[in-house]
């Protein structure tokens, strides 16, 4: 298994001159940033998704092994909160966009409400909606998730 590390974001003018020159331009953060790092999470996909021309600028601009980390939309894991029913539109429109990263795209990020407690048969449902062969993780911020069945349905 390979192991990759990287930050939550890339684009943050506070790392000017600490990570990233003092003289940077924005929009020379992500290529300066991948020659360091194999992985980034994007973030504001839990807001919107980006347009594919963007996601492609994003997978042009970072070398070939590099790796894209998307959280997922909140609409699947707040608003819907992984009811299948509810969350199966979403979750098909992120997969069906991410197709733009090509062989960049890395896991999807199901980064879950505090306040959703463990909910196996959700969870179990939630999980059949995941195209195969697509990673996916889970950020559980209720500490009712942290149990072997759990783990077992992963």
């Amino acid at each position: 298994m390979r192991l990759l590390a990287g930050a939550s974001g890339y684009s943050y003018k506070e790392w000017k001159g600490n990570f990233y020159p003092a003289d940077i331009k924005p929009d020379a953060m992500l290529a300066w940033y991948a020659e360091r790092l194999p992985s980034v999470e994007i973030n504001n996909t839990f807001y919107r998704m980006p347009k594919a021309s963007v996601l492609e600028s994003w997978a042009a601009s970072t070398p070939e092994s590099f790796r894209f980390a998307i959280k997922a939309s909140r609409r699947i894991t707040h608003l819907a909160r992984l009811k299948p029913e509810a969350a199966a539109d979403s979750v098909g429109f992120l997969y069906k966009n991410l197709v733009a990263l090509g062989a960049k795209r890395g896991p999807v990020l199901f980064q879950l409400p505090p306040f959703l407690k463990k909910d196996l048969p959700r969870l179990t449902e939630f999980l059949q909606l995941l195209p195969d062969g697509h990673g996916a993780a889970f950020e559980f911020r209720n500490d009712s998730w942290f149990a072997d069945d759990v783990y077992s349905a992963l």
